[in-house]
């Protein structure tokens, strides 16, 4: 009885946390789209969707192009990345049975921004992001598959996390030094690739970068409960019919695409991937079906909350948006490493 209880409890407090991340997620998308150097008001922003919607029948006003064309694919990128760091960062946790897995801090993020520069590099000047897109998610794969191989050889969760941001660490010197002597227009700066920004957020760029994502997230909502399973430890795991090498693979497989979407599409912003579902596990608990879901909204508010503070708290000078998550992401992160230390003497 007591059991079914505390089930009923937890359902709760699930739904509620849903309700209330998707309200917060909405609030936020909203006031991002009010907000900035443009003075826009509520019905502006309802005359932007009605014209360009086809419900209203009038001349397009100054406020409708910087509603539609600036600020909408510029919020719906950053719920689009934070969703995507959010889910990876879940799923990486669960796979590497560390709680302090993060795709910037084991190296995926930085690897995949190397790949989206050979991408640029191999497309022609005005073609289509997709290429960048592609290598960006190969470079992520990559980086995954490779500290799956360095995770079966270290024991200690910390030693792993040493390789994966020595890792990131030299794919950032590499990809500064490639971005600083290229030199081009085209070439997104060497801030972007570092912190990460959404200024250059456009519908094309979007399009581009969201099948990555969303395919991502499917999949690994749909491998949910073998993640479960895998929480147990790989052996048991075994036991209970998980084919747990090929089942890892594929997981890490849908993590470097989706974290390259999220990379070509917002640079390398950290943190997220650490904070929500740490922040969701210890609340609603460890079930990744409840996990992975709920960490793709809070994913996407953080992100659209970040970016939303950093082109309006120093206006006109605009913050770059992972300086912010690591405002909040980074104490977590040393709070965590040193409970982790604590535990382990």
């Amino acid at each position: 009885m007591t059991e079914r209880i505390e089930v009923g409890k937890l359902r709760t407090r699930r739904s509620l946390g849903l309700a209330g991340l998707l309200v917060a997620l909405v609030g936020l998308m909203v006031s991002g789209m009010l907000m900035g150097s443009v003075s826009v008001g509520v019905r502006d922003l309802m005359h932007a969707f009605g014209v360009h919607l086809g419900f209203l029948d009038e001349p397009e006003r100054l406020t409708d192009s910087v509603l539609w064309a600036i600020r909408l694919p510029r919020v719906l990128a950053g719920a689009l990345v934070g969703a995507g760091l959010g889910v990876t960062g879940a799923a990486l946790q669960g796979t590497f049975r560390n709680h302090m897995a993060d795709p910037h801090l084991v190296g995926l993020a930085p690897t995949a921004g190397l790949g989206a520069v050979a991408g640029i590099a191999l497309t022609p000047a005005g073609g289509s992001p997709i290429l960048m897109m592609f290598l960006a998610a190969v470079g992520g794969v990559a980086a995954a598959l490779l500290m799956r191989r360095i995770a079966q050889q270290v024991l200690e969760s910390t030693q792993f996390l040493l390789v994966g941001l020595a890792l990131g660490l030299g794919m950032l010197a590499w990809l500064g030094a490639i971005v600083l002597a290229w030199d081009s227009p085209r070439v997104p700066t060497f801030t972007f690739w570092v912190f990460g920004g959404l200024s250059g957020s456009t519908w094309t760029m979007l399009t581009a970068a969201a099948p990555f994502i969303i395919a991502a997230a499917v999949v690994l909502l749909v491998l949910a409960r073998p993640l479960d399973l895998l929480a147990l430890g790989e052996t048991e795991a075994r036991h209970l019919g998980v084919d747990v090498d090929r089942f890892v693979r594929v997981v890490l497989i849908a993590c470097g695409v989706g974290i390259g979407g999220a990379v070509g599409l917002g640079g390398v912003i950290g943190f997220v991937g650490l904070v929500v579902p740490l922040i969701l596990r210890r609340w609603l608990g460890p079930g990744h079906r409840w996990l992975i879901g709920l960490s793709a909204v809070g994913g996407a508010t953080m992100v659209v909350a970040a970016d939303t503070l950093a082109r309006t708290v120093a206006a006109p000078v605009e913050i770059p948006v992972g300086l912010l998550t690591a405002i909040v992401g980074a104490p977590v992160f040393l709070w965590f490493l040193t409970r982790a230390g604590r535990s382990a003497a």
